[in-house]
């Protein structure tokens, strides 16, 4: 870029313009405005990443170029040619430096935050760990320990050497407060615990039993009771049909709750068998996830019999209109071999937890309970005798006898087999009025104010 100029008296005069790198001639007012702007913008974006930081006699010329150019506008005057060309060199050598100058300012003081902020953080997450084990870890301990909180909380000063002051800002008798009524309702539950495993020791000290030593026990004076029981239920059921009459009652109060396809059910043949199941191989043991504070009967079950019912039942076509067609079925199912592992013990209501709020009813958590349930290891063998339709009929089909040993299975396994129980509530055995009983005079003995005629 040069200028050109007229001498006048020895002086030079500005003649009103200044040629650019092209050859081209424009004005002062448009170098200053135009060219100048955007010589500057170049230069600024040069010089981000150049130059060393800015000296001293940098800002001095600095300041003196700018001095010069508000003179050079105001007066419309511009220096000798190689004081204007002096001024622009200085000014490229000036303005990188002033920006590189401020970039690296930027760049310490972005560096110096990161580095500040991350030791912050790394003393804060210090001073939350540090925090923690002090307040919960140790006082936690402590406190089992030591239950009284003015011992517990010297004690954790002559061990770690703080002072309480330390820790004002949280009161030790919330934490302690806390933790001793835990400790209370727990050492409460393990004195049942401990009481309830005495009372078994004892009585198994004072009937001579040892669960690991004891052999089985073969149950024939059992079976023989049951033997009873059930010949007098079965006396009962020959004679006058109380088993039938109620089976069906039973299934006429729920007829409403039958498929529409399906017509009412009358039960056709009962059977409840002539044999009687054998109990054996019995042995007491302590009762699982128990530790020792419950008892339980372990009995092996063989029922090698017939117990058959039969029901007879029509299937309904109700399309395209109701009762189209009806189909006759006839279906007898018996039970011929059960074998199972029985399990017996004794129980409270608040030690198990009933499966459907019909189930509950508070008058029965009193006392103590019989409580009986099968292993799933059961044996269950069927024999499922069919006949469908009235004229060409057909006999024992295979898909309705898997069926119905499904829905058997099923709900015997619902209410039966373990985890799940069936319980019997025990009467009083304590004796009373109302149940004392005596035996009947024989008739044969003669009556008073009778005569006898000989």
């Amino acid at each position: 870029m040069e200028s050109n100029y007229t001498g006048m008296d020895g002086n030079w005069a500005l003649n009103g313009t200044v040629s650019v790198g092209n050859g081209t001639l424009i004005s002062v007012d448009e170098f200053l405005h135009n060219a100048l702007p955007m010589h500057l913008q170049a230069l600024f974006q040069d010089g981000n990443s150049q130059g060393p930081l800015l000296t001293m006699e940098d800002l001095e010329k600095a300041i003196e170029f700018k001095r010069a150019s508000q003179e050079l506008v105001n007066d419309n005057v511009l220096a000798p040619d190689g004081l204007f060309v002096e001024l622009l060199r200085q000014q490229e050598k000036t303005l990188p430096r002033l920006i590189s100058a401020t970039s690296n300012t930027q760049g310490s003081f972005s560096s110096w935050s990161f580095a500040q902020g991350l030791i912050v953080g790394q003393v804060s997450v210090v001073l939350v760990l540090i925090f923690f084990i002090k307040f919960f870890i140790f006082s936690d301990s402590s406190t089992k320990t030591n239950p009284n909180p003015a011992k517990n909380s010297s004690s954790t000063n002559s061990l770690s050497g703080l002072s309480s002051e330390s820790r004002s800002f949280i009161s030790p008798h919330f934490f302690t407060s806390i933790m001793n009524r835990k400790g209370n309702e727990q050492a409460e539950s393990n004195d049942d615990e401990n009481e309830r495993s005495r009372q078994i020791d004892d009585i198994l000290e004072k009937t001579y039993y040892n669960v690991d030593t004891h052999p089985a026990e073969s149950l024939d004076w059992f079976n023989v009771l049951i033997g009873q029981t059930i010949q007098q239920l079965r006396e009962e059921a020959w004679k006058k049909d109380n088993i039938v009459y109620s089976l069906n009652a039973f299934i006429e109060r729920k007829a409403q709750e039958l498929p529409s396809y399906l017509d009412s059910i009358k039960i056709t043949e009962l059977d409840i068998g002539h044999d009687f199941p054998i109990f054996s191989n019995c042995r007491i043991q302590y009762s699982p996830n128990s530790n020792g504070r419950k008892l339980e009967a372990k009995i092996d079950i063989d029922l090698n019999d017939r117990l058959a019912v039969g029901i007879e039942t029509r299937l309904l076509l109700n399309y395209p209109k109701p009762l189209t067609a009806s189909l006759p079925i006839n279906v007898t199912v018996s039970i011929i071999r059960f074998q199972a592992c029985l399990t017996v013990s004794l129980t409270k209501a608040e030690e198990f937890v009933p499966t459907s709020p019909e189930s509950v009813d508070e008058d029965d958590n009193d006392g103590y309970f019989l409580m009986f349930s099968f292993a799933p290891e059961y044996r269950m063998e069927f024999e499922t005798q069919s006949l469908i339709g009235a004229r060409s009929k057909l006999e024992n089909i295979p898909k309705i006898g898997s069926l119905v040993e499904y829905q058997i299975k099923k709900w015997f396994v619902e209410r039966c087999v373990e985890p799940r129980f069936q319980f019997i509530k025990l009467p009083s055995v304590w004796p009373r009025s109302k149940n004392t009983r005596e035996g009947k005079a024989d008739v044969d003995e003669s009556e008073p104010g009778r005569e006898t005629h000989y």
